[in-house]
Protein backbone atom coordinates (compact mmCIF):
# COMPACT_ATOMS: atom_id res chain seq x y z
CA UNK A 1 0.00 0.00 0.00
CA UNK A 2 1.91 3.18 -1.00
CA UNK A 3 1.66 6.99 0.12
CA UNK A 4 -0.34 7.95 -3.39
CA UNK A 5 -3.15 5.68 -3.22
CA UNK A 6 -3.89 6.60 0.35
CA UNK A 7 -3.98 10.22 -1.04
CA UNK A 8 -5.94 9.24 -4.01
CA UNK A 9 -8.44 7.82 -1.10
CA UNK A 10 -8.52 10.78 0.99
CA UNK A 11 -9.56 12.85 -1.95
CA UNK A 12 -11.72 10.48 -3.21
CA UNK A 13 -13.85 10.66 0.15
CA UNK A 14 -12.86 14.25 0.64
CA UNK A 15 -15.36 14.65 -3.19
CA UNK A 16 -18.80 12.56 -1.36
CA UNK A 17 -18.85 15.77 0.88
CA UNK A 18 -21.12 18.66 0.18
CA UNK A 19 -19.27 22.29 0.16
CA UNK A 20 -20.39 22.40 3.61
CA UNK A 21 -18.49 19.58 4.69
CA UNK A 22 -15.74 19.90 2.72
CA UNK A 23 -14.76 23.05 4.51
CA UNK A 24 -15.38 21.54 7.85
CA UNK A 25 -12.82 19.05 6.47
CA UNK A 26 -10.96 21.64 5.77
CA UNK A 27 -10.68 23.62 8.79
CA UNK A 28 -10.11 19.99 11.37
CA UNK A 29 -7.07 18.90 8.94
CA UNK A 30 -5.66 22.71 9.37
CA UNK A 31 -5.92 22.48 13.24
CA UNK A 32 -4.56 19.04 13.61
CA UNK A 33 -1.02 20.16 11.27
CA UNK A 34 -0.21 22.77 13.40
CA UNK A 35 2.80 22.38 15.40
CA UNK A 36 3.02 21.31 19.52
CA UNK A 37 3.66 25.28 19.74
CA UNK A 38 0.74 26.23 18.01
CA UNK A 39 -1.93 23.53 19.41
CA UNK A 40 -3.30 25.72 21.82
CA UNK A 41 -6.49 24.92 19.94
CA UNK A 42 -8.97 22.99 22.11
CA UNK A 43 -11.69 25.71 21.78
CA UNK A 44 -11.02 26.20 18.05
CA UNK A 45 -11.44 21.97 17.33
CA UNK A 46 -14.09 21.53 19.82
CA UNK A 47 -16.20 24.26 17.74
CA UNK A 48 -15.20 22.38 14.08
CA UNK A 49 -16.64 18.95 15.78
CA UNK A 50 -19.80 20.53 17.05
CA UNK A 51 -20.23 22.15 13.45
CA UNK A 52 -19.46 18.49 12.14
CA UNK A 53 -21.69 16.39 14.60
CA UNK A 54 -24.47 19.00 13.28
CA UNK A 55 -24.33 17.67 9.84
CA UNK A 56 -26.35 14.73 8.20
CA UNK A 57 -25.58 11.14 8.85
CA UNK A 58 -24.02 10.19 5.33
CA UNK A 59 -21.44 13.05 5.91
CA UNK A 60 -20.76 12.23 9.27
CA UNK A 61 -19.74 9.11 8.53
CA UNK A 62 -17.77 10.34 5.11
CA UNK A 63 -15.77 12.46 7.87
CA UNK A 64 -15.35 9.23 10.34
CA UNK A 65 -13.83 7.41 7.21
CA UNK A 66 -11.28 10.85 5.98
CA UNK A 67 -10.02 10.85 9.70
CA UNK A 68 -9.09 7.72 10.41
CA UNK A 69 -6.97 7.35 6.51
CA UNK A 70 -5.63 10.94 7.35
CA UNK A 71 -4.51 9.41 10.87
CA UNK A 72 -3.04 6.34 8.85
CA UNK A 73 -1.05 8.91 6.64
CA UNK A 74 -0.21 11.32 9.16
CA UNK A 75 1.19 7.88 11.42
CA UNK A 76 3.39 6.72 8.25
CA UNK A 77 4.81 9.57 7.28
CA UNK A 78 6.32 10.22 11.21
CA UNK A 79 7.98 6.76 10.43
CA UNK A 80 9.07 7.08 6.91
CA UNK A 81 10.73 10.60 8.49
CA UNK A 82 12.59 8.38 11.22
CA UNK A 83 13.74 5.78 8.59
CA UNK A 84 11.05 2.94 9.52
CA UNK A 85 8.08 1.78 7.19
CA UNK A 86 5.20 3.21 7.20
CA UNK A 87 2.96 0.60 4.93
CA UNK A 88 1.48 -0.91 8.10
CA UNK A 89 -0.34 2.15 9.38
CA UNK A 90 -1.66 2.81 5.85
CA UNK A 91 -2.56 -0.67 5.12
CA UNK A 92 -4.87 -0.71 8.71
CA UNK A 93 -6.20 3.02 8.34
CA UNK A 94 -7.98 1.70 4.78
CA UNK A 95 -8.91 -1.37 6.08
CA UNK A 96 -10.53 0.34 9.26
CA UNK A 97 -11.84 3.28 6.71
CA UNK A 98 -13.67 0.28 4.69
CA UNK A 99 -14.71 -1.47 7.87
CA UNK A 100 -16.69 1.86 8.62
CA UNK A 101 -18.44 2.06 5.61
CA UNK A 102 -19.57 -1.43 5.10
CA UNK A 103 -20.89 -0.72 9.03
CA UNK A 104 -22.69 2.40 7.98
CA UNK A 105 -24.10 0.62 5.46
CA UNK A 106 -25.27 -2.07 7.38
CA UNK A 107 -23.17 -4.61 5.38
CA UNK A 108 -21.52 -7.20 7.38
CA UNK A 109 -17.89 -6.26 8.08
CA UNK A 110 -15.18 -8.90 6.44
CA UNK A 111 -12.75 -9.22 9.39
CA UNK A 112 -10.12 -10.75 6.77
CA UNK A 113 -10.49 -8.18 4.61
CA UNK A 114 -7.51 -7.36 2.83
CA UNK A 115 -6.22 -4.31 1.63
CA UNK A 116 -7.30 -4.47 -2.45
CA UNK A 117 -11.01 -4.98 -1.15
CA UNK A 118 -10.62 -2.16 1.21
CA UNK A 119 -9.41 -0.14 -1.49
CA UNK A 120 -12.42 -1.35 -3.83
CA UNK A 121 -14.67 -1.12 -1.75
CA UNK A 122 -13.56 2.87 -0.66
CA UNK A 123 -13.91 3.97 -4.14
CA UNK A 124 -17.00 2.96 -4.66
Amino acid sequence: MDRITLVELIEGETAKLSPRGRELWEEMEALVELSPEEQDTRNERANVVARMVALPPLEQRTLDRLMELRAGLYESDKLEESGESGVGHRVRSVILAASLKDRSEGRQVDPDMTVEQAITRLRQ
